[in-house]
């Protein structure tokens, strides 16, 4: 059974404490999820870590783990936990069901085994052979003395993109859908986000096909809160009508 979900349906919402401009109409306590229909927004508990050595993490490479997940998933640990940087203190199958209560929709979903099928570009690559869902924006916030700091998912990393042979960094231009494979077939990974159109966790990048190719990214540490900072992480679906 899941645990009990935290949902607003009313301005009269228990108010935040006193604070200079808190980004958040109520904020989850350890454990639990806020689900804001209002704001048309679920808000998720978590803490940084630093995964030094992982794929990405302040140097460029190809990663299929998310940079923001869940310790959790298919009740156990989740597989992919150390490699995050947000680590999300609720399974991966509760933010599945908030977004699904909020009204967000899968579309295409695969098995990871399922998906290495349709895996790279090719001239027989069809609408089929990408992740698809609802758009989602992802962003992190958290406290810093007296005052509240937000920043887009994105904007902590950087992409690598070949221009006339040569390499040439970007902001990270990620397109994220809420695709839900990871819950729908008990991947257990934990992942969250995903960096590439990665069927083991619940939103992707789909830019490209399932898996390949894969965008070269690196997550800056430097631009993350410090090891160990509580930060909360908002999810906010473009939900289609």
């Amino acid at each position: 059974m899941w645990r009990m979900l935290t949902v607003l349906v009313a301005v009269s919402a228990t108010p935040m404490p006193a604070l200079a401009q808190v980004p958040a109409a109520q904020l989850p306590k350890p454990g639990t999820v806020v689900i804001d229909r209002l704001r048309g927004e679920v808000i998720l508990s978590a803490r940084v870590q630093y995964p030094r050595g992982k794929p990405c993490i302040d140097e460029y490479g190809e990663r299929v783990q998310a940079f923001v997940g869940c310790a959790r998933a298919a009740g156990g640990e989740a597989k992919m936990a150390e490699y995050f940087v947000f680590l999300v203190d609720v399974p991966t199958e509760e933010v599945y069901e908030a977004l699904l209560q909020l009204g967000c929709k899968p579309r295409v979903h695969y098995s990871i085994q399922e998906g290495r099928k349709r895996s790279g570009l090719k001239p027989t690559t069809s609408p089929e052979d990408y992740l698809q869902g609802d758009p989602v924006q992802l962003s992190i916030f958290w406290q810093e003395n007296d005052r509240w700091v937000e920043r887009p998912y994105q904007d902590f990393v950087t992409e690598r993109v070949l221009v006339d042979g040569k390499p040439t960094e970007k902001p990270w231009t990620p397109h994220f859908v809420f695709h839900g494979s990871g819950v729908i077939h008990k991947s257990g990974t934990g992942c969250i986000a995903c960096p590439c159109d990665c069927a083991g966790g619940i939103i992707a990048d789909n830019r490209y096909p399932v898996y390949d190719p894969k965008p070269l990214v690196k997550f800056h540490l430097s631009k993350a809160p410090k090891e160990g900072t509580q930060v909360y992480v908002r999810i906010r679906p473009l939900i289609s009508r």
